[in-house]
């Protein structure tokens, strides 16, 4: 058994004796889903005035149920290499970095100093090819980037041709298998933060065209056309955890560089719905929660009551109104939204763990295909909260 299969069992047992405390539906039933099975933990969150999130909170949950402490150990950084595989050249000119917003180039640059030496790369799910471009002023090697949107595309050709780098543009649906050609041609194929079933297809399709080297950084493991998950490693497939698309957002439900002002607007938009949805569950007569789409923020602006007017308006409910008026509901929604902090602030100390659980289903999947594998952290969470890289080599 190799030390990730090691890992993966013990995470998958933890994160199976607990479910009851991540696996369920913030917004589905009004009360503590858990109140029966962890009775002490839920009078703790039930208290008034609670500084959720704070040192003294989790000391006290962690007073509640000692087994929990054990979240700690799975959200610990664990970095690749101290020393990265590679030194970026320090003065790279600015005109490579036009047009790309400062974050994003840093991201950009971490993922490239952690990435091996090869012939040649093909960035898989290119966009503009950013990433692929600095690879290509920093080797000077060739560079094919994989994006199927045409106009991506043709703007980073022209930009490539610009800049005079080896880097050329295939129009290509990775979805439908259009990547094997190339992958097969490839010395290292490179992702960063692609989303979903397109790392999953790049990685399927990588064993197949038996492409030498890997180097990516998975993202957004919701993004499926599967309902539940469709574990990849013979180890993740034994594991008795059925994830639904649900379980997959929480393993990437992280705000860590959102704004003050994004977070308030999401705060707010949080304490409308869930107003509304006590509305709706009494008009109707049916205690169940109503999926509203999503909404221009700009409606947000004009209060709770042009919310609610536009909500029932979408579920055609607006007739109920009169019945029922919504004056009042905006304070349930309130109360409810702290009532979901708490319990999120629970369900989040499990983030980390099932992040690693993805992750790891990937890395034992790729050894299972005859690659040697490293995984870690390519930089701190504070430049992107997806940080995981996985290295694979034949």
């Amino acid at each position: 058994m190799t030390s990730f299969q090691q890992r993966f069992q013990v995470l998958d047992t933890w994160l199976k004796t607990h479910t009851q405390l991540w696996q369920f539906d913030t917004f589905a039933r009004l009360g503590n889903p858990w109140e029966n099975a962890y009775p002490e933990l839920a009078s703790h969150l039930a208290g008034e005035n609670l500084e959720i999130e704070s040192e003294a909170f989790y000391v006290e949950v962690f007073r509640l149920c000692p087994e929990l402490k054990t979240a700690l150990n799975f959200s610990k950084p664990d970095f690749l290499d101290e020393l990265p595989q590679r030194a970026l050249t320090n003065d790279v000119p600015s005109y490579v970095s036009a047009g790309i917003k400062g974050r994003k180039w840093s991201q950009i640059q971490a993922f490239v100093a952690h990435t091996p030496n090869a012939d040649n790369y093909l960035e898989w799910c290119a966009g503009k090819g950013h990433l692929g471009k600095l690879l290509a002023f920093q080797d000077n090697k060739p560079v094919h980037s994989l994006e199927w949107q045409k106009t991506l595309c043709e703007a980073g050709e022209q930009e490539a041709n610009k800049l005079k780098l080896p880097q050329t543009f295939i129009h290509a649906d990775v979805l439908k298998g259009e990547g094997q050609l190339a992958l097969a041609n490839a010395h290292c194929a490179v992702a960063l933060h692609a989303c979903g079933d397109l790392h999953r297809e790049l990685i399927q399709q990588a064993i197949v065209a038996n492409t030498d080297k890997l180097c990516l950084s998975p993202c957004c493991y919701h993004l499926t056309k599967d309902e539940f998950y469709r574990p990849l490693s013979q180890c993740a497939k034994q594991s008795q955890l059925n994830l639904r698309q649900a379980d997959l957002k929480l393993a990437v439900k992280e705000v860590a560089t959102a704004g003050a002002r994004e977070q308030r607007l999401k705060q707010l938009e949080l304490t409308y719905r869930l107003g509304f949805d006590s509305w709706q569950r009494i008009a109707r007569q049916q205690d169940e929660y109503l999926l509203v789409p999503s909404i221009q923020k700009a409606i947000l602006k004009q209060g709770f009551a042009a919310f609610c007017q536009w909500a029932a308006e979408q579920k055609g409910l607006l007739h109920l109104q009169a019945q029922l008026p919504f004056e009042g509901f905006e304070a349930i929604g309130q109360t409810r939204y702290q009532k979901i902090q708490k319990l999120e602030a629970i369900s989040q100390l499990f983030r980390p763990a099932l992040e690693y659980w993805l992750v790891l289903d990937r890395a034992i999947y790729l050894e299972e295909n005859g690659y040697q594998v490293e995984i870690g952290k390519f930089c701190d969470k504070s430049l992107t909260p997806r940080n995981w890289m996985i290295r694979a080599e034949r």
